[in-house]
């Protein structure tokens, strides 16, 4: 007869599981519903939705962070992330929302909508 293994059985924190949603999921999608305000609400180079737009993009970058940092954070294969995996997200997340932004600027001031 086999004896029962005692292997440790770890769950997530709450708060660890909110941060990887928000990061990975509800973060990105309110980040793009913020260029598509900037492009429908025509605001001019800085208004309040660059600010909350630039706010966002800080709270993304800040929310992987914590994640790595304070609540063993993953990588897309489970492996355990490093801080080297934060700055290579910190670099697509940073060319990504200048990128989204210069677009959506562009956009407003060609007048191209």
């Amino acid at each position: 007869m086999d004896e029962p293994k005692n292997e440790e059985v770890t769950h997530d924190h709450l708060a660890g599981c909110f941060l990887r949603f928000f990061w990975m999921i509800v973060g990105n999608a309110i980040l793009l519903f913020c260029v598509v305000s900037m492009v429908k609400g025509r605001s001019g180079l800085l208004g309040l939705e660059d600010a909350f737009y630039w706010s966002l993009v800080g709270c993304l970058l800040a929310a992987r962070y914590a994640d790595i940092q304070y609540f063993k954070g993953l990588t897309a294969d489970g492996e355990p992330a490093s801080m080297a995996d934060w700055r290579r997200y910190a670099v697509r997340v940073g060319i990504v929302s200048v990128g989204l932004w210069l677009v959506a600027h562009a956009i407003v001031v060609g007048g191209l909508l």
